[in-house]
């Protein structure tokens, strides 16, 4: 039950008739709804934050590896020398093109090129992308990333 003296504080009728009138009601709305807004977009830039954190990171550890250019990477198209790029990063996949289970015409399509997005859609595993990492010899240089680029 309510403290009487608690009562006498809160004009109960007073409130009830803020209420019924709508005023406080949006008053109450409109902070709810600036307090989400507020709380959204500083949960987006700490994931920003977190993203550009993980990015240098990344860069920082691919740092000791050689620039291969799109160019540079085009000449190395055939079964026996076969270069691919995936998310910025140069591989060497030529112990791979005759053991794919896709076959070697499908690796045959992507080398001396880009392959991040036949690669993405296909849906490789985990186990997939990891192993691809022992055949990384490289890297685009910042001018031709798209992926691993550095974020000021």
């Amino acid at each position: 039950m309510m403290d009487t003296s608690l009562a006498e504080t809160i004009d109960m009728s007073s409130l009830k008739s803020a209420l019924t009138t709508g005023s406080l009601s949006q008053q109450m709305l409109s902070l709810a709804s600036s307090t989400f807004r507020l709380a959204a977009t500083a949960l987006t830039r700490l994931q920003q934050q977190q993203q550009q954190e993980q990015w240098q990171t990344e860069l920082a550890s691919l740092a000791h590896l050689p620039e291969y250019s799109l160019q540079q990477v085009s000449w190395h198209d055939r079964p026996d020398d076969c270069w691919i790029v995936l998310n910025d990063k140069v591989y060497n996949v030529t112990k791979l093109v005759d053991g794919h289970p896709g076959g070697m015409e499908v690796m045959m399509e992507q080398a001396g090129r880009d392959a991040t997005s036949a690669f993405r859609s296909v849906g490789h595993s985990i186990d997939a992308i990891e192993q691809v990492d022992e055949f990384l010899v490289g890297i685009l240089p910042e001018k031709e990333r798209m992926y691993l680029r550095s974020r000021k």
